[in-house]
């Protein structure tokens, strides 16, 4: 009988001490969210926050807090969009969620939805002060967006894959007009500090082609990177002997810098002198082909607003000359950034948070009108190279038909990945192949030759080719890729001989190939 009167309590003490470390270990797990949160480490904060949600799931600090978290990491900020849409159903949530809901449809391109809620925020005129001073351009980056997307662009993307991205931040890459080699930034767990953000400090990266691929990528020498600062490469002459640096570690603090680069060497590495490396914050920079212009994002007191691009030519006497702004055709009063000047020197492309961006950074691009002496209209680039997201650093190959840009996209590794990005209206490089379709008995003549091609890469006919009945000549045109060729000649043995076709540096604009047939048994 006592032991009957026992069980129960016995079960109520249990109950009640299971609650109790329940409630216990969700106290440390939200102690340890929001550290992580104010920290600024979205990540780490986002998955305590979701394993808290599992246990009090209309909880609407813990809802309002993942939508914040998902806005502030590259995993997907669409996916704020439910999480916020609940704090909005409270009798009374906080006004700032409108504007956080209105930004999360943004990135998830429900841009009518998105108007909706941030002009219910601005008609509020409650909440964060800095959200309220930008609402009125969230809202004009959603009709940008909306008319931009009308008209896409033609072109393809493909990920550089494992030889050179991470499931960290791999961004700003760079490479000279023959696209020799790549060079890129990289903020991976490779040995470098890690900050209270939960990301590491940057490091820069080179891969160098080989038979038209980038091979794996390196650290560049600790001349160069150093593991308790952050270092990146910010920009690149055309020939690819001049390399810019912005160091932020011991020694420099957000400084400008110039070295060469030779034999895979980076060489004299120089600070580059006051007129450019101010007092104020200098970002990102580009180099003239012939190393005698920079082009340089600060925010020098005296510019448009925010940052603005700068120009410095070198003087006659070796000496960089007095900073210039490049103007209002080019900056705003919001920010520009990350300019990057052709190698003839007539089209400047930059990033900027004005002129018709469809949100945050947008590329642009600017000509020179030798005419008139200043820079054109500017234009964006278009979409989807633009997307909602922020669009940094466009880099052109020689023939235009190859950009390279970070960008966040399904099929990446996690975080920004580097692509190359081809422009389909422009025609690629060609390769010639020709040669002669002869037998080792030069008595013998031969007719009837038929040649075809296969595109490997898709298992269809690229096109058949004859050859001239007298001479035994043919010529065969191939763009970059992979084929396989078939010689057939009646009484004679089927000649087939697979051939990749190159591009970057390995480029060839003539392969020359003959065939030599057998007797057929």
């Amino acid at each position: 009988m006592m032991m009957k009167q026992l069980f129960p309590k016995i079960l109520l003490i249990a109950f009640f001490l299971i609650n109790g470390l329940i409630f216990a270990q969700q106290g440390v797990n939200s102690k340890i969210a929001n550290e992580h949160f104010n920290d600024g480490n979205f990540n780490a904060a986002l998955t305590e926050y979701l394993t808290l949600l599992k246990t009090t799931p209309e909880d609407p600090k813990i809802n309002y807090r993942i939508g914040v978290c998902y806005l502030n990491t590259n995993i997907d900020k669409a996916k704020a969009i439910s999480y916020l849409e609940k704090v909005l159903k409270l009798p009374e949530p906080n006004p700032n969620t409108y504007y956080l809901l209105g930004r999360a449809y943004h990135f998830a391109y429900r841009f009518n939805n998105a108007i909706e809620m941030l002009e219910e925020f601005k008609n509020l005129n409650k909440g964060d002060n800095a959200n309220l001073l930008d609402v009125e351009k969230q809202i004009e980056y959603c009709y940008n967006a909306i008319e931009i997307m009308k008209f896409p662009l033609d072109v393809s993307f493909k990920n550089l894959g494992t030889t050179i991205n991470s499931k960290y931040p791999d961004y700003y890459s760079f490479v000279p007009l023959d696209e020799s080699f790549l060079i890129y930034n990289s903020k991976r767990d490779d040995g470098s500090n890690q900050l209270p953000d939960g990301s590491f400090n940057s490091e820069i990266y080179i891969s160098h082609v080989k038979n038209g691929n980038y091979m794996n990528a390196r650290k560049l020498d600790q001349n160069v990177n150093t593991l308790n600062g952050s270092e990146e490469i910010v920009g690149l002459s055309a020939d690819g002997k001049h390399l810019l640096f912005y160091y932020d570690n011991e020694e420099n603090v957000g400084d400008l810098f110039i070295a060469e680069y030779e034999n895979e060497q980076v060489k004299n590495i120089v600070k580059l002198p006051e007129v450019i490396n101010t007092k104020s914050q200098e970002i990102a920079a580009s180099i003239s082909k012939f190393g005698d212009v920079i082009y340089f994002a600060s925010n020098i007191d005296g510019g448009y607003g925010g940052v603005d691009i700068y120009m410095s030519l070198l003087l006659p006497n070796g000496v960089w000359g007095p900073a210039q702004n490049l103007g209002p055709n080019v900056n705003t009063k919001f920010d520009e950034d990350f300019p990057n000047i052709t190698a003839d020197g007539k089209t400047l492309y930059f990033s900027s948070k004005g002129h018709t961006s469809m949100g945050g950074y947008d590329i642009f691009k600017v000509s020179w009108n030798p005419v008139k002496r200043n820079w054109g209209d500017v234009k964006n680039i278009g979409y989807p190279i633009n997307t909602p997201e922020d669009n940094m650093n466009f880099r052109a190959s020689e023939t235009g038909r190859t950009g390279y840009i970070s960008a966040l996209r399904a099929d990446g590794f996690g975080d920004l990945d580097i692509y190359s990005v081809t422009f389909n209206e422009v025609d690629p490089q060609y390769t010639v192949i020709k040669g002669y379709v002869s037998v080792a008995d030069t008595t013998q003549r031969i007719k009837d030759v038929f040649i075809s091609v296969i595109d490997l890469q898709t298992d269809e006919l690229y096109g058949t080719y004859m050859t001239n009945p007298i001479s035994g000549r043919y010529i065969i045109i191939l763009p970059p890729g992979k084929f396989n060729i078939l010689v057939e000649v009646p009484r004679f043995e089927m000649l087939t001989e697979d051939i990749e076709i190159f591009d970057k540096s390995s480029f060839r604009s003539v392969i020359k190939k003959d065939f030599i047939l057998k007797p057929s048994n």
